[in-house]
């Protein structure tokens, strides 16, 4: 039986206060793709991913997720891996970063946790071999608070996918770091997408960047928004070109070069 789409949008929308946040989106996203969104800043890209994902409910159009309009929304949302600026804020500063992993296991921040929480036993191997595979054995018992944000970014991966996800959401993962820093975790990203085990369906993948060069060649598709609308959506290849970045950022640009599989906008000299 082919497994059903993670999410369908049909024709949604989204106001608040008679404005329109989201207006006519249409997209659909398979389980086990990988798309990165794409758009400027405040063009509603959190907001479409938290309204796909059914944190955000929407005004018009209709939303399936698993093929189904309701569902069990908790325990959709369970199978949900957000790694994003907020959801580092969440995290106890003085936490071991084995901890924090562990954490998701059980979808709760910290490890105090309620009656009926207790980590087993296959929860903690699972969350030691997630914290291994994100190259971050060595940190294991250090506090979640004093690592690097790359270091940050890589822990929340692990324990994102330590909760077996259908979908990982990284919501501008690169936001803050200096040009070093995200290369480095862009790398480590390239590396770990394709080293997924092969006994388990890997989970979709969407990216929410504002930076074209971010997008890694794992991320086939791509969709762009401006203002609340979708102006493109497709494969990546053809859907990110030097018109389609010229009309999402309103901007011009002396060529976008591809170079080791991702796009770089090259502006023109100054003067």
């Amino acid at each position: 039986m082919t497994a059903p789409p993670l999410f369908d949008l049909d024709d949604v929308g989204l106001a608040r206060d008679g404005r329109a946040i989201l207006d006519g989106v249409t997209w659909r996203v398979e389980q086990g793709d990988r798309w990165a969104v794409l758009g400027p800043n405040g063009c509603g890209k959190s907001t479409l991913l938290r309204l796909a994902l059914g944190r955000v409910w929407p005004t018009s159009g209709v939303v399936r997720r698993l093929g189904r309009t309701l569902g069990n929304l908790p325990a959709f949302w369970q199978r949900v891996g957000w790694i994003a600026d907020t959801v580092a804020g969440q995290i106890p500063p003085e936490e071991p970063a084995a901890d924090t992993v562990l954490s998701g296991t059980v979808g709760q921040f910290g490890l105090r946790l309620l009656p009926g929480l207790e980590p087993t036993a296959a929860d903690r191997d699972r969350a030691a071999v997630e914290l291994h595979r994100a190259g971050l054995g060595h940190v294991a018992r250090r506090p979640f608070g004093v690592l690097s944000q790359g270091e940050r970014q890589r822990v929340l991966v692990a324990r994102a996918i330590a909760a077996d996800p259908l979908c990982l959401v990284l919501d501008e993962p690169c936001a803050g770091m200096d040009p070093g820093a995200r290369e480095r975790f862009l790398g480590w990203l390239a590396r770990w997408i394709g080293d997924r085990p092969a006994d388990r369906p890997p989970p979709a993948i969407l990216l929410v960047t504002h930076h074209a060069e971010e997008i890694l060649p794992a991320f086939g598709h791509a969709l762009l928004l401006r203002g609340g609308r979708v102006i493109a959506r497709g494969p990546t290849a053809t859907v990110v070109t030097r018109a389609a970045f010229e009309s999402l950022y309103d901007t011009r640009l002396e060529r976008l070069d591809s170079v080791g599989g991702r796009l770089w906008p090259i502006w023109p000299a100054c003067g």
